[in-house]
């Protein structure tokens, strides 16, 4: 990949924005005001409508919503763009960190002989694992709980949680978002799937009472955390209702991960 070099006119910035308003970095807000165009992705996660007229209001700049289309099938005339222009892409969380899309931007601006330049920020990759007090070296592959549609149901996932449990490693469950109504998946959406899947399988390792961490506004100054049975989940679906949801399904915990997750609420 292409050696990164320090912003300059007529270069890419990939920018994150962290998990929270304000959570973007001096330097990144100094290259978008020096940027001609700004674009802000909006398919991975949900940045809010504040943190999006702070942006314009602090920098000055028309900021475009771009989609999936817009970014995957559009990347190329967006980086030609940026040969006689500076544009920058604002990124939720870190602009590196499970966005494949991404990586393919960057890619066809090295073949492009683009010049770009990488802005990271907090993820909630690192802040969930952070916020658990688990041991981040005992977790093993990361995945995603998906919507689930009438002819769309996948259940794949549960063979990379049951891998992992077999492995005797933590598993950060990411909570599938719906872009187009704006919203992200419900902790009790998150449950009935994962019971569904689990059943589809035949795995049985989603039992009433298996222990999950459900973290709530990770980052933000409303996160709460809660340690819960699967049985018992219902009695905080209210509370966790308006929060951006992850889950962390803990295995072969030590004494000292115990003890860090035992002062987690159990219920409402």
């Amino acid at each position: 990949m292409m050696k990164e070099e320090n912003t300059a006119k007529y270069t890419l910035n990939l920018i994150g924005l962290g998990l929270e308003t304000k959570d973007i970095s001096i330097r990144a807000m100094e290259a978008i005001r020096s940027s001609d165009i700004v674009y802000l992705e909006q398919y991975t996660t949900i940045i809010s409508d504040d943190y999006v007229r702070y942006l314009r209001e602090e920098t000055g700049k028309e900021i475009f919503i771009v989609g999936r289309h817009e970014l995957e099938e559009g990347s190329k005339s967006i980086i030609e763009a940026s040969k006689s222009k500076t544009v920058s892409i604002l990124v939720p969380g870190d602009p590196l960190v499970a966005t494949t899309h991404c990586a393919t931007i960057l890619d066809i601006a090295t073949r492009l002989g683009v010049r770009y330049k990488v802005y990271h920020a907090s993820s909630i990759f690192s802040a969930a694992i952070g916020s658990s007090g688990l041991d981040v070296y005992k977790f093993g592959q990361i995945v995603t709980i998906p919507y689930w549609y009438e002819k769309y149901k996948p259940v794949s996932f549960i063979d990379t949680l049951s891998k992992n449990l077999r492995n005797n490693e933590h598993t950060l469950l990411l909570l599938d978002i719906n872009a187009d109504e704006k919203r992200h998946m419900k902790l009790e959406e998150a449950f009935k799937i994962l019971r569904d899947a689990d059943l589809q399988k035949g795995t049985g390792i989603i039992h009433d009472d298996l222990k999950i961490l459900v973290l709530g506004d990770v980052g933000m100054d409303t996160q709460e955390i809660a340690y819960v049975k699967v049985k018992d989940a219902y009695k905080i679906y209210a509370s966790f209702a308006k929060r951006k949801i992850s889950l962390i399904i803990p295995s072969g915990l030590s004494f000292a991960e115990e003890e860090s997750i035992s002062k987690f609420k159990k219920g409402p």
